[in-house]
């Protein structure tokens, strides 16, 4: 049961970029009679990041050396792997039941436990970053740069690993997530 994928294992990856100028304004494909309304709409950028990829193993198991062997300090205080005696996946998970804790037990003494190495995986991500930008001229060589990036634009939670230690009264429950909440910063570029 040690046979099994490495701990930061990550078998799907997609990640996506681009960067779109809007054809709007002067000198692009659609412009207007007015040099104002040019001006006002002329010149903006789209651009965005999307990163989606499939969740970290992990492995469930029990504080103590049930087994003998020795190793109970290590491993975050859960040496032990557990036995699996049903099926762990539930139809619709929620941070408090991130898996179906009535299908693990913990093994008899002097044995191993049946379960896998790192044979359960996290929450996968979804993340997007997006930013537009805006340039006003200033002469003929000069430009400021006008700049709004949001990064994890549309506050998608990306859930931690659960409670691992089958001994914790918190065991199967989610307490944290992986990635940072929404974040929106402003800046301005001067390019001469």
């Amino acid at each position: 049961h040690d046979r099994s994928v490495s701990g930061y294992d990550i078998p799907h990856l997609l990640s996506l970029s681009w960067v779109y100028q809007l054809p709007i304004g002067k000198g692009k494909k659609y412009r207007t009679g007015s040099q104002v309304l040019n001006h006002i709409v002329g010149n903006w950028q789209v651009n965005g990041i999307a990163a989606f990829h499939s969740g970290l193993p992990y492995d469930l198991g029990v504080s103590g050396d049930i087994a003998n062997t020795g190793n109970a300090g290590c491993c975050n205080g859960y040496y032990m792997r557990l036995n699996l005696v049903g099926d762990h996946k539930l139809s619709n998970p929620t941070p408090q039941n991130w898996f179906n804790r009535s299908a693990f037990a913990v093994p008899k003494p002097f044995t191993f436990g049946n379960l896998g190495r790192h044979s359960l995986r996290g929450d996968g991500t979804q993340n997007f970053d997006l930013s537009i930008f805006r340039q006003f001229p200033l002469g003929e060589s000069k430009r400021v740069e006008f700049r709004v990036e949001m990064f994890n634009a549309f506050n998608t939670p990306e859930y931690g690993l659960p409670d691992r230690n089958f001994s914790s009264p918190n065991f199967g429950a989610v307490l944290a997530t992986a990635n940072q909440a929404r974040q929106v910063q402003f800046g301005l570029k001067i390019i001469f």
